[in-house]
């Protein structure tokens, strides 16, 4: 099945836009955040980790500052509602 998937950076204020073929919703938000990470890959850190960036990593956020914005069915159709 055809996905589209958008992942946003609020710091940087990027769309960026990925259609993927994959049986799930989830599966298509990790093929498209790899397609993402491939074409805009995360600087190197800067030293040690602050505690702000540590206590991110901890909640769930990956520290590269994107995420999953917008996800639909490859016809335009909206897909149900998907928890990460």
């Amino acid at each position: 099945m055809k996905w589209i998937v958008d992942f946003y950076h609020q710091r940087r204020a990027l769309v960026a836009r990925y259609d993927v073929d994959a049986p799930s919703a989830a599966a298509a938000v990790v093929l498209g955040r790899q397609a993402l990470l491939a074409q805009h890959p995360p600087a190197p850190p800067r030293g040690r980790p602050s505690l702000f960036e540590r206590a991110e990593r901890i909640g769930g956020q990956d520290g590269t500052g994107w995420i999953v914005y917008r996800i639909a069915k490859g016809d335009g159709m909206p897909a149900d509602a998907v928890s990460l």
